[in-house]
């Protein structure tokens, strides 16, 4: 069975990829036209979900081809690649020059926030004051639940972060894995984390690179499982999302879905789970945008969003009344009346 190490080598690969493209160009070139010709090409080349967006790239060619000159400055020039980048609909797609940077957005516009950190501190934290690592971290419900919050897997989660929390939180009922509001980082820290909450050896998800110039130029389906931590967690596990998780912790909630005990409670993922690849333009320029493609087990394909076992939205009533109703319900399945 294939385990970990082929994702972190898809990784590196694609890493590489973002690094060795500038040495292809034989050289720097300021004509618009030709760096527009090759901005759609690479794109054209190396995007990985133009059918399953149902995207037509060589309508957008048109579309756009025919604005560009040079006798356009460079902003409106990066303006008009921005918005042309923008119809493949992807966070993980944009573009950078010396004096802009442009990324699409919209992914995390499809729903309601969902989220409000302000009353978790006044009203389930009190003030956090235990920070372990990256993690925030309370017990709730005269102690019969655990929760912590993660903002970010670009904080790097150590064995030691999580032997701590696992001790501190063993006779909870239930840990609350809060993930809403991260746009990702580190695809280590989803390993780090996952291993904790299952007993055997688990498939958490495919992938596959785009390897050739056609839209449907992909390598074979590389499967990614992981084994169990000497130290994991006996408890029910719940993992809070909403629509501004995306990257890593798309992944994340993509990988928990695959392990038992574990409900996703929440609204749909932002997605993003297509890792990305970096070209340098002629006029060194960068553009990104997603090389590979991560599908489920079952070889569903989440790119526009991870959907949760249990969808709740924030209710304005409970917010009123400082009540996160996405926390609660997870409450609920923990102790057992869901």
């Amino acid at each position: 069975m294939k385990t970990i190490l082929h994702f972190i080598i898809l990784i590196a690969f694609l890493a590489l990829l973002c690094s060795c493209e500038k040495s292809i160009l034989e050289r720097s070139s300021t004509d618009k036209k030709e760096v527009f010709e090759f901005c759609w090409n690479s794109i054209d080349t190396k995007y990985s979900f133009f059918d399953y967006k149902n995207i037509d790239w060589n309508a957008a060619h048109t579309r756009f081809s025919k604005g560009i000159s040079n006798d356009m400055t460079d902003e409106a020039f990066f303006d008009s690649l921005s918005v042309m980048i923008d119809l493949l609909q992807d966070g993980h797609a944009g573009i950078k020059s010396s004096f802009n940077e442009h990324k699409y957005v919209g992914f995390f516009t499809r729903g309601p926030e969902n989220f409000d950190g302000r009353m978790i501190v006044d009203n389930y934290a009190h003030g956090w004051g235990s920070v372990t690592g990256p993690l925030d971290h309370i017990s709730l419900r005269d102690g019969q639940i655990a929760y912590i919050y993660y903002d970010s897997f670009d904080g790097e989660i150590t064995d030691f972060d999580m032997d701590y929390l696992i001790e501190k939180y063993k006779n909870t009922k239930g840990m609350i894995i809060d993930v809403r509001n991260n746009f990702g980082g580190s695809a280590s820290n989803i390993f780090m984390l996952a291993k904790r909450f299952m007993k055997v050896e688990t498939h958490l998800f495919d992938s596959r690179l785009k390897n050739g110039p056609g839209h449907n130029d992909f390598t074979e389906i590389t499967p990614t499982s992981i084994s169990p931590s000497a130290i994991t967690y006996n408890g029910k596990v719940c993992v809070l999302t909403n629509r501004k998780v995306f990257s890593a912790a798309s992944v994340f909630t993509l990988a928990m879905r695959e392990i038992p005990g574990v409900t996703i409670v929440g609204d749909t993922t932002g997605g993003g789970l297509g890792l990305p690849v970096g070209i340098e333009l002629p006029n060194e320029w960068q553009i990104h945008c997603a090389g590979s493609q991560l599908l489920s087990t079952t070889g569903a394909n989440f790119e526009l969003g991870v959907p949760p076992d249990i969808h709740v939205d924030m209710k304005k009533e409970d917010i009123d009344k400082g009540v996160d109703s996405i926390i609660e319900k997870a409450i609920e399945v923990i102790l057992g009346k869901e």
